[in-house]
């Protein structure tokens, strides 16, 4: 019963949030005319960056609550692996301010992380874009966008792009 009341204030917040957020962006494109212009996703919740945790783990901010997001498609290297520093700088860079939020099949991972494909202000699937560069491993389970992805690390490894299949 209070996992479904957690629930429910998320989704909540989340029906709130999209309403600010679009009110924010709003306001900063007046402020800053040509700079980074929201590209919607359809389904898509935009929030805002707060802190990188490594390369495929993020925090958002939700309704004035910080969020742990891991993405979906995407495994990358843990702490004290080859290209970790690689992973979570490319993560830092894709994010930016803000990100785009999309659910798929499984909602939370065994760590109570929410799972989510992650997109750019811009619209680019972060999580295929990370394989695709040779940062992450394709995420092979489930998933709507799991062939797609699976196909980048596939062209990932034969171009031996990145710094997970340059010496190989």
């Amino acid at each position: 019963m209070r996992r479904q009341l957690n629930r429910l204030a998320l989704v909540v917040a989340t029906m709130l949030i999209v309403v600010l957020a679009f009110t924010a962006l709003a306001t900063r494109r007046a402020d800053a005319p040509g700079d980074g212009v929201l590209v919607p996703v359809a389904g898509a919740l935009p929030v805002q960056v707060e802190r990188i945790v490594d390369g495929d783990t993020l925090d958002v901010r939700s309704a004035e609550t910080v969020i742990r997001v891991r993405l979906y498609g995407v495994n990358t290297p843990e702490r004290g692996e080859t290209c970790f520093a690689e992973a979570t700088a490319r993560l830092t860079v894709l994010a930016g301010d803000v990100v785009q939020l999309l659910p798929d099949a499984r909602l939370q991972d065994r760590f109570d992380r929410e799972l989510r494909y992650v997109y750019t202000e811009d619209g680019v699937l972060i999580d295929e874009a990370l394989v695709r560069e040779g940062y992450g491993l394709a995420w092979r389970d489930d998933g709507s966008k799991r062939d797609a992805i699976i196909a980048a690390e596939e062209e990932a490894r034969a171009a031996a792009r990145g710094c997970l299949w340059a010496d190989n």
